[in-house]
């Protein structure tokens, strides 16, 4: 039973990772949801087997993002740096909300989650529930105040040229890149204070980007 209900919530999870990066760019093709559904219980059978029986929680995050990168440059046929746009500012808002709720939990409460592997655990399944509910959430306020960037939605097939801009915002995702697998690594092993920290990079980061989101959005 709770095999199957790690996969659903893990399955949930990545549909509304998907979800909001189509709402954040404000895609206009079909949103392909089963085809989502599917890569999510892939990736879902994926964690359990490699974070029950491995342990390797980081390596789970890694292949995860490069399979969603994968999935939207060859399914959605979007060009690689629009993909990678697409993809870690959508995750990486999503990782900031449930890293919200983490340091809730951790700092805020009583209870604590002692094993961040076993992802068949109440405290976990309470987690990516909370998640996933509140990055719908996000998607639906964003999609019902008609927010989101059309720098991609008109361009996606489009050639990039590398302006200053463009390479600011490429180093930014390699920054985040290279932050999630690091806050990943510090709290599945408890460095409670690292991944605080890691997740406020982010949040800089993230919120660096968006600024050169409006910028790219103005000036196309």
């Amino acid at each position: 039973m709770e095999f199957a209900i790690s996969i659903a919530l893990s399955t949930l999870e990545t549909v509304t990772i998907f979800i909001m990066i189509f709402v954040l760019f404000r895609y206009k093709k079909s949103y392909r949801l089963w085809a989502v559904a599917g890569l999510g219980i892939g990736l879902a059978a994926w964690s359990l087997f490699i974070r029950k029986v491995f342990l390797l929680a980081t390596l789970d995050l890694i292949v995860q993002l490069l399979a969603m990168y994968i999935f939207l440059k060859f399914v959605y046929r979007i060009r690689w740096f629009y993909a990678m746009i697409m993809l870690f500012f959508a995750y990486g808002l999503y990782l900031l909300l449930q890293g919200l709720i983490l340091l809730l939990i951790i700092y805020g409460t009583d209870y604590g989650i002692n094993d961040y592997n076993d992802i068949t655990t109440n405290p976990i399944f309470m987690l990516q529930l909370v998640s996933f509910l509140l990055g719908l959430g996000v998607a639906w306020l964003v999609k019902k105040k008609n927010w989101g960037f059309t720098f991609i939605s008109s361009h996606r097939l489009r050639k990039e040229n590398w302006t200053g801009l463009n390479r600011s915002i490429l180093g930014s995702l390699i920054g985040i890149g290279m932050l999630i697998p690091v806050g990943v690594f510090a709290v599945v092993y408890g460095y409670n204070n690292v991944y605080s920290m890691i997740m406020l990079c982010i949040f800089f980061i993230w919120v660096y980007l968006l600024l050169l989101f409006f910028q790219k959005d103005y000036s196309e």
